[in-house]
């Protein structure tokens, strides 16, 4: 079939799924090759049909039925007929589920709303080089029983209403961990409804989420009470809430590049192939390494992902987004989702991975990969360039990065601290980061590369991490639990590569190790908060950074970047070697406020000429006036 057809004569830009008025329930399903199209209601979430009714075709290719009744609390399928097959389906743009996501369900989405809803607002953000993103999933947050939170909220969207939870020693736990730490954004792991977990019972299974069932409606597994569809609807909300609560935004993870079905999803089975891209042979193109990808390019395509994204920011306030696979996206289509969340939300922040899991259809392009950034302006994408030169090689355990040992990637790792990555435009396009939920984290990573190194050793290779990715140019993001050094070990001096199915013991955050770990975590804050403080490390253009830097001669390995700007003078200083460096410093007096250590913003010295620079450590100084 030639979709390009499809499009030109049936695009259609209405309003699609499920809409209640008082009297009435209005269906439109797009299927425009449809033999016909059959809504099936239910009264509950097992059972035959109570009513079945034929849709009739509008000339736009939309099928229509308005039932002369207001069914708030029913569940619905589709049953599509095609090639004289009919299969049932749920509708693509449902807004509530039954248990597991296997029947639409008719909500009126007003009483989902908690209490002050009406008044919730995004949190503002005046660029998004001031945010500090915190990645986490929801199970994973309060899973592990260190987290102090009730056992019926573990691992659950409930875990983040409660802001008391603390250690014994006195050491807040997850929400209030978040505030201490002073992060602005929490990146969620997918929250859209996704198959691998039985929402029946979701201990017995674990899964990541990246392998979309139901884009619109929260997952249930992470629900109280998941047989109750409005029930997750208004915890998830809640869960907005309560950070926003803490002027912490929320983004949301959102994987539109493929589905964890192909021949049997949803989408297939509203209108064969057109949803996903086929390569030169008819056959599925796999750009996603998943079995199948999404054919963004394609006008109704497009239009649901854009109308998907936009439902999640307006009806769960949702500050921003960030792509999987995002390579795998047209341009087009990135763009014109950014410029219409924009005018919903100017302080909306999107960014997403500039690659793909395989070889692709889509022709690059037109692809939203990292070299065609300066096409895409406003949104950000993942620095892997600096990620590796930090850490070493991701993909290779044991690869050295700058900061354990390869000192080679010292004009890396100073582009990096520059935003300078070869494809960004702007600073805001670069997100820095050398650790996240694929891989090993860092932790692990370091026990494996450098084994042979004291935990002292490792503990400031990971301290200078943060340092470097806090303190660079662009926009700041960490793992969670990555500030007190969070691993996910298998036993045996093994780690876990690729836990997306791992159980709760692997993937969960050991809230006990803050207290092991109390000395990293306290100087992760100082950074954020140092990095708030001081406008040099955010600042909005190429222009300005290359006017204010300067990179100063130094010792082999080591860095001194000076920055410049009209209200300081600010010196970064790096030294990965395992011992102690002179660094000379440029005339005047420099008060130290970041040490090896510690943070501060009251100058804790003054040195002039030269500094020694403690071993794999980094330092600021700000040059003091008159």
């Amino acid at each position: 079939m030639d979709f390009t057809d499809i499009d030109r004569d049936y695009s259609y830009s209405g309003s699609l799924g499920v809409e209640l008025s008082e009297g009435s329930t209005a269906f439109a399903v797009w299927a425009p090759c449809a033999e016909a199209v059959e809504l099936r209601l239910y009264a509950g979430q097992e059972g035959e049909p109570c009513e079945t009714i034929p849709l009739k075709l509008s000339g736009d290719g939309v099928w229509r039925f308005v039932y002369p009744q207001r069914l708030e609390g029913m569940y619905y399928t589709y049953a599509y007929t095609y090639s004289g097959k009919t299969e049932e389906g749920v509708d693509i743009y449902a807004t509530a589920l039954g248990v597991n996501g296997c029947r639409g369900y008719i909500a009126d989405m007003r009483k989902t709303d908690p209490f002050g809803w009406d008044k919730e607002c995004y949190v503002k953000l005046d660029s998004p080089v001031d945010a500090v993103i915190y990645e986490l999933s929801v199970r994973d947050f309060s899973a592990d029983q260190s987290s102090q939170i009730a056992p019926s909220a573990r691992g659950m969207y409930a875990s983040f209403y409660d802001s008391y939870s603390r250690l014994p020693s006195g050491q807040a736990t997850c929400l209030g961990h978040l505030k201490r730490l002073g992060v602005t954004h929490v990146q969620l792991m997918p929250v859209f409804d996704f198959e691998g977990v039985d929402e029946n019972d979701p201990k017995s299974e674990y899964n990541w989420g990246y392998n979309p069932m139901n884009y619109n409606v929260p997952d249930g597994s992470m629900s109280r009470e998941p047989y109750k569809p409005e029930r997750r609807i208004n915890e998830m909300k809640k869960l907005v809430q309560a950070l926003h609560r803490e002027n912490i935004g929320v983004v949301m993870d959102v994987v539109y590049n493929h589905t964890g079905r192909t021949e049997d999803s949803n989408f297939s089975k509203a209108f064969p192939g057109y949803y996903y891209r086929q390569d030169e042979r008819g056959g599925y193109s796999n750009g996603s390494g998943c079995g199948n990808e999404i054919a963004s390019e394609r006008a109704m395509v497009r239009k649901y992902i854009t109308d998907s994204v936009l439902w999640w920011a307006k009806e769960y306030r949702i500050d921003g987004f960030r792509f999987d696979l995002m390579g795998i996206l047209d341009i087009d289509t990135v763009n014109g989702i950014r410029s219409e969340l924009k005018k919903i939300n100017p302080s909306a922040i999107i960014y997403g991975e500039g690659w793909t899991g395989g070889h692709t259809a889509l022709p690059n392009d037109i692809s939203a990969l990292l070299y065609n950034a300066g096409r895409t302006p406003g949104v950000g994408y993942f620095n892997d360039g600096f990620r590796d030169a930090i850490k070493g090689d991701n993909f290779t355990d044991e690869g050295l990065g700058y900061i354990s040992g390869n000192f080679h990637f010292r004009q890396t790792v100073i582009s990096g601290l520059l935003g300078h990555a070869g494809w960004a435009v702007t600073p805001d396009q670069t997100v820095n980061y050398c650790e996240a939920h694929d891989n090993l984290t860092l932790w692990d990573k370091l026990s494996v590369s450098v084994a042979g190194c004291s935990e002292e050793d490792r503990k400031k290779m990971s301290r200078l991490a943060m340092f470097l990715v806090l303190m660079a140019q662009g926009i700041p993001f960490l793992h969670g639990g990555q500030d007190f050094l969070r691993s996910k070990p298998l036993g045996e001096h093994r780690f876990d590569h690729n836990s997306y199915r791992s159980p709760d013991i692997v993937n969960s955050i050991k809230w006990h190790m803050l207290d092991v770990n109390k000395r990293e975590s306290d100087y992760c804050r100082g950074l954020i908060a140092f990095r708030k403080a001081h406008p040099a490390f955010r600042q909005r253009s190429f222009d300005e950074i290359n006017s204010a830097a300067e990179v100063i001669s130094s010792p082999d390995g080591t860095i001194a970047l000076r920055l410049r700007t009209g209200t300081e003078d600010v010196l970064i200083l790096v030294n990965p070697i395992p011992r102690a460096k002179m660094i000379m410093l440029p005339d005047g007096e420099w008060l130290l406020h970041v040490s090896d250590i510690v943070c501060s913003e009251k100058p804790m010295a003054t040195y002039c000429e030269g500094l020694i620079v403690p071993p794999i450590s980094g330092m600021i100084l700000i040059r003091k006036q008159g």
